[in-house]
């Protein structure tokens, strides 16, 4: 819960980020914007690879838990826990590949460059997620 509250969290935050820069929420609209905010694109795709369970996230690490407890309650599980990860990678892949890449439109011309405290917030939830997996073992242990 702590991976996906802090990669949920910094995917809205950049979500809040390009709405007070462009004015609009519309995806139509919002295309491209790899061209205006190259360093926020980085970023999005980081917190998207986290919120996917790509390795090394502390996610990757839950899900093979929770994949592991749901297979242990109900075998059919087996066949419907892997279709919803499928298709919850798909859509998350989908949303980043259509806001970052396309057409730019003419409205974005006059975004600000990126701000030190913006980036500061967004390292803030990358870096606990990427490295809580180092120390998993505290999770692993029996006493």
């Amino acid at each position: 819960m702590l991976g996906h509250g802090l990669s949920s969290s910094g995917l809205f935050r950049i979500v809040n980020i390009y709405y007070e820069r462009l004015g609009s929420r519309r995806f139509f609209i919002n295309r491209g914007l790899m061209l205006l905010l190259p360093t926020f694109a980085f970023l999005i795709f980081i917190l998207t690879a986290s919120n996917i369970a790509a390795p090394p996230t502390i996610n990757l690490l839950s899900e093979i838990f929770l994949m592991g407890r749901i297979i242990g309650f109900d075998l059919f599980m087996l066949l419907l826990f892997p279709l919803g990860s499928f298709i919850g990678v798909v859509f998350s892949l989908f949303i980043f590949s259509y806001s970052q890449h396309g057409k730019l439109y003419n409205m974005g011309y006059g975004v600000s460059l990126v701000s030190s405290r913006e980036i500061h917030i967004l390292l803030l939830h990358i870096i606990p997620v990427n490295f809580l997996i180092l120390g998993c073992y505290f999770f692993l242990t029996t006493n």
